[in-house]
């Protein structure tokens, strides 16, 4: 059935002489309103009725369509009754703008586009970021960034995660327009219900990012978990905790030189630590033997300073080119 159409309304008759000609007219248009667009009023009523359902049968609270359509109308959106290339043919059918999207290709279809992008000119405070903003944003944009991230842009997330102003978002760093992009750092915060205060950021850590040089700042760890280092003193490594572990190369001595019932090396030897420790409060040492030799052994005094270290060896007869090797355990901060 076709939408019914309406006849144009006759001309509204002026006033003229004689007075019966007036009245006329004038009952000519009432009968036009009485009738003719009562009958057209009506059968639009019922187009309405055969074709359209209102949402709960009514708008504004007037029904207008019907409360229980017949039959084989349309009444239930299902993701396959409708169609067509504005309609989102499968869930992964991102392609294109303005489809009509189903709500298992929500996600796929946000995820699939490139979000807002804010120039380092957008004046786009990070800080004020409405849930549900997603894109990339250049860090010359006002707010307060995460400290230590690399890079002029970020893929900035702001998502609602509960009542109020309470937000999560989310910055990762490494978009590059060309070549091999850098390996992503993310960094995380969260805002305060009434949206008053975020939390510090804090840096999710990932395969790539736990071991680096790590640092810190008032005992707040702000670098890699893990670091590991060698020079010609030996080894070490270093945790974000504090803690330091120093391993020495291997050293061969003579243990000729007598000390009551016992040898040892005619000198002590001097170790300076591959990395330095905070201080030599809490350090300690060991020495053990390399190879499978039994005839001798080793002590370890640490300095002052925590730089450095002297190592004797004992034996309890005379040898020579006996080994040995230390460790240094304390802490880098």
């Amino acid at each position: 059935m076709s939408i019914p159409g309406f006849s144009p309304f006759p001309p509204i008759p002026k006033r003229s002489t004689p007075e019966a000609d007036f009245d006329a007219k004038m009952y000519a248009l009432f009968q036009h309103f009485a009738v003719t667009h009562r009958n057209e009023l009506l059968a639009f009523i019922e187009f309405l009725e055969s074709n359209v359902t209102a949402i709960e049968g009514a708008i504004n609270g007037v029904s207008v369509g019907l409360t229980h359509p017949e039959a084989a109308k349309f009444t239930t959106l299902a993701a396959d009754s409708i169609g067509g290339a504005a309609v989102q043919a499968s869930d992964g059918d991102v392609a294109g703008d303005a489809k009509l999207v189903r709500m298992d290709g929500a996600l796929a279809a946000a995820l699939s586009r490139g979000g807002q992008y804010q120039g380092a000119s957008a004046a786009y405070n990070i800080d004020d970021a409405a849930p549900g903003d997603a894109g990339l944003v250049s860090v010359s944009n006002p707010g307060t960034w995460p400290s230590g991230n690399s890079g002029t842009f970020a893929w900035l997330t702001t998502q609602r995660i509960y009542s109020g102003e309470t937000v999560l978002q989310r910055a990762t760093f490494g978009y590059q327009s060309t070549g091999t992009p850098a390996t992503p750092v993310t960094f995380e915060r969260i805002r305060s219900s009434d949206g008053s205060a975020w939390s510090p950021w804090s840096k999710v850590y990932s395969q790539a990012s736990i071991l680096g040089t790590v640092s810190e700042s008032g005992g707040t760890p702000t670098g890699a978990v893990i670091e590991r280092g060698s020079n010609a003193n030996g080894e070490y490594v270093r945790f974000a905790d504090g803690t330091q572990i120093c391993v020495s190369p291997d050293w061969s001595e003579d243990v000729t030189t007598a000390a009551g019932a016992l040898y040892r090396n005619a000198s002590p030897i001097t170790w300076t630590f591959p990395a330095s420790f905070y201080s030599s409060n809490g350090l300690t040492g060991h020495v053990g033997v390399t190879g499978n030799s039994e005839t001798h052994w080793g002590v370890m005094r640490t300095l002052s300073g925590g730089t450095d270290a002297q190592i004797t060896m004992f034996g309890h007869s005379p040898f020579t080119n006996r080994t040995v090797r230390a460790m240094a355990i304390g802490r880098w901060f």
